[in-house]
């Protein structure tokens, strides 16, 4: 009997990037708040590859690294201000980039590493909601504060 390699979750959306944004428009598509700014397809979604891309790169960091702020995150907050677009309209964004995400990783449930699903989850939720925040702070302008040097 053949054992069936498992893919890591980072592989995974990493595969399914192009499927995973139709499904996160389709259903931003359905959230009037979201439409009542027209947009074309191309700015709605524009911002999605490179915050999945640091999605994608802190999944693969090893354990206890910190990770770095999401750059992409920062110029989404600032794209979305210019665009009219408010804090609660990111946080549906932000929900919705969950939902994608997950509802992706239930359809390749059978290729993961069961033992670190509950993990990658967990690392999803924390990324996306820094990515948020960090969205959310560069849509009101406001800048993190500097290291203080040691």
């Amino acid at each position: 009997m053949t054992k069936l390699k498992l893919a890591r979750v980072a592989d995974i959306l990493e595969r399914e990037l192009e499927p995973m944004t139709k499904e996160w428009l389709r259903r931003v598509n359905l959230v009037p708040e979201l439409t009542d700014i027209p947009l074309s397809d191309a700015d709605r979604t524009g911002h999605l590859p490179n915050l999945y891309r640091d999605l994608i790169s802190r999944l693969r960091l090893a354990t206890n690294t910190e990770s770095p702020t999401s750059a992409a995150a920062t110029a989404h907050g600032q794209i979305r201000r210019a665009q009219g677009y408010t804090a609660s309209m990111l946080i549906e964004e932000s929900r919705l980039l969950q939902v994608a995400t997950f509802g992706t990783l239930h359809l390749h449930q059978s290729e993961l590493d069961h033992g670190q699903v509950l993990v990658d989850v967990a690392i999803i939720a924390d990324e996306v909601d820094a990515q948020l925040m960090e969205t959310v702070r560069s849509l009101m302008g406001a800048k993190l504060p500097e290291p203080v040097a040691a």
